[in-house]
């Protein structure tokens, strides 16, 4: 079976990109602000004064944007571990892909990134919360039924700072095994 992330560099989709490695720590910091707003919905989804503070209406349900936020959160950071070791992408199953390959199944395409990526590689759980959450962004963002939404909410946030802080843990060792070599 091909490589998914392979096919995507084929059709230029997974850019080998030598100085976007540079801008990892932007795109970590882009997560944690999708996770800033995702609690700020989050929390004023539940909170009553807030809503009368802010003029929010009664029947506004921003479950959606909580669980769009969750997932961007963990795209920002996705896209800064595939920074770290010199990749961009152009879409986000592309990015899915990339994690996959490069860091939880451990096949490298370049061989001076095999030292770095041996001591980072991701649990397959890790990648697999990732494409829950582009599903979950998917239904929240185009169903129209309120529980659903609301649930979705209520996990991607969970999941989302969950993934972040590991992708956050991820690009910290690869930055201290790039400063060693």
């Amino acid at each position: 079976m091909e490589d998914a992330a392979q096919r995507w560099m084929d059709e230029g989709v997974l850019i080998k990109t030598p100085f976007v490695g540079k801008l990892a720590p932007r795109f970590l910091e882009k997560a944690r602000n999708n996770l800033i707003t995702m609690s700020i919905l989050f929390d004023l989804h539940s909170n009553k004064e807030a809503r009368k503070l802010l003029q929010v209406p009664e029947e506004y349900d921003p479950s959606e944007w909580i669980v769009v936020s969750g997932y961007y959160s963990m795209y920002m950071a996705a896209s800064a571990a595939l920074a770290k070791v010199g990749y961009r992408s152009k879409n986000h199953t592309a990015t899915i892909a990339g994690l996959d390959s490069f860091f939880v199944r451990k096949k490298l395409l370049e061989p001076e990134y095999a030292k770095m990526i041996e001591n980072a590689q991701l649990e397959q759980e890790v990648v697999d919360q990732l494409r829950l959450a582009r599903e979950r962004r998917e239904i929240a963002q185009y169903s129209v039924t309120k529980e659903t939404t609301g649930t979705l909410a209520k996990q991607i946030k969970e999941d989302a700072y969950k993934f972040v802080e590991r992708i956050e843990k991820l690009v910290q060792s690869l930055s201290e095994q790039a400063e060693i070599e």
